[in-house]
């Protein structure tokens, strides 16, 4: 193996690839980037057996081949690598590899790339592609409400269901929902309802870069989603997403609508007083508008917040941080909050979109 390439491009290539890595696993392998050049390109791949990640870039190579290099040292060190061409090479079949950048060498013991496992690529059911803003967007509107929750993985994946080209993204805690419908250009012969890890989606957001067009291909057990130099391929979660359209409420009480900066600056401000333990803010609904106030042991703050209400007056507790999550993932300039009672699901959205929906569980005090 013998190739010439640039610092930033090795650079955003290990960049891309890192987050699949496995640090702890008791495979040696994995805890470390496969390096294969040929043709013209190095691709680079990392995989923990459940998330793989390849991304190839133009290099300038002498003898094509192939060596897996440990992470921990090669990913630190390009960031500390001069802005000078840099030389990989290995001699015979070593898995000794020596890295030349102007006067200086380092040289790394890897493993042989023989024992790296295969990047997945899914029998192609289905495949779409969406624009990659659109993309971006959908995920944004859907991932703050997923789980960190290991032991529940449903939770912690994104369902999509494919009918016709209508298409629904859907995440879920318990505690909160989001849901986005859009358009494909396309339609799979049959109904598909897919659970995505939450990690994979926002892995591809963050490698897209200023990609314009994102593919997808989705198999009864693999989702691959590809970029212009990046493929991200990731086993779906197994599994039964709840019945997320029964917690939809379909009649209302009381509707609000009110700016989203109003209500997001009045909420970060209250929450200094809320505290990291209960994080409870009272949201009542007035006639003139919105009253935002919480009362503890440091103190005491209240806002209100101008609003349109319709409907009779309500009193109830919400978690902060869901609030303000639901509110920063609209881009509209008004929320739409629609609410039955102290304890129903409230729904937010912007006023007319049924399109993009977020629900929110109330809280409920120790007492209750």
């Amino acid at each position: 193996m013998k190739f010439l390439i640039n610092k930033e491009k090795l650079h955003y290539a290990i960049q891309n690839v890192q987050r699949a890595i496995s640090h702890r696993s008791p495979q040696p392998i994995l805890t470390g980037i496969m390096f294969n050049c040929a043709d013209g390109f190095l691709k680079l791949s990392a995989t923990d057996m459940e998330l793989s990640v390849n991304c190839s870039v133009p290099a300038s190579v002498s003898e094509p081949g192939s060596l897996v290099i440990p992470a921990r040292y090669i990913s630190e060190f390009s960031k500390k690598l001069p802005d000078v061409p840099i030389e990989f090479k290995t001699v015979g079949g070593s898995n000794l590899v020596t890295i030349r950048y102007g006067q200086s060498e380092l040289n790394i013991n890897g493993y042989s790339a023989a024992d790296f496992p295969a990047f997945p690529v899914p029998d192609g059911e289905f495949t779409f592609t969406i624009k990659a803003e659109e993309f971006k967007n959908i995920i944004k509107k859907v991932a703050y409400a997923l789980s960190t929750d290991d032991a529940r993985p449903v939770f912690t994946g994104v369902l999509l269901e494919i009918d016709g080209i209508n298409a629904t993204m859907v995440a879920t805690d318990t505690f909160r929902l989001a849901m986005k419908k859009f358009k494909l250009e396309s339609a799979p012969l049959d109904l598909i309802n897919v659970i995505v890890p939450g990690k994979t989606l926002n892995e591809t957001v963050r490698v897209m870069g200023s990609c314009e067009e994102l593919k997808i291909t989705l198999s009864s057990n693999y989702i691959m989603l590809e970029t212009e130099d990046t493929a991200i391929s990731s086993r779906l979660i197994p599994g039964r997403f709840p019945s997320y359209r029964q917690v939809i409420p379909d009649s209302f009480s009381c509707t609000v609508n009110a700016s989203i900066k109003e209500m997001m600056d009045a909420a970060d401000r209250a929450s200094l007083l809320a505290g990291e333990r209960n994080s409870l803010i009272l949201f009542q609904t007035r006639p003139e508008g919105v009253v935002i106030s919480v009362r503890s042991e440091n103190g005491w703050i209240r806002e209100d917040i101008p609003a349109f209400v319709e409907g009779e007056k309500l009193d109830v507790l919400f978690n902060v941080r869901y609030l303000c999550d639901a509110l920063r993932s609209c881009e509209d300039d008004e929320i739409s909050m629609k609410m039955t009672g102290t304890y129903t699901p409230a729904l937010l959205n912007p006023p007319g979109d049924n399109q993009y929906i977020s629900i929110i569980v109330p809280a409920r005090t120790s007492k209750e």
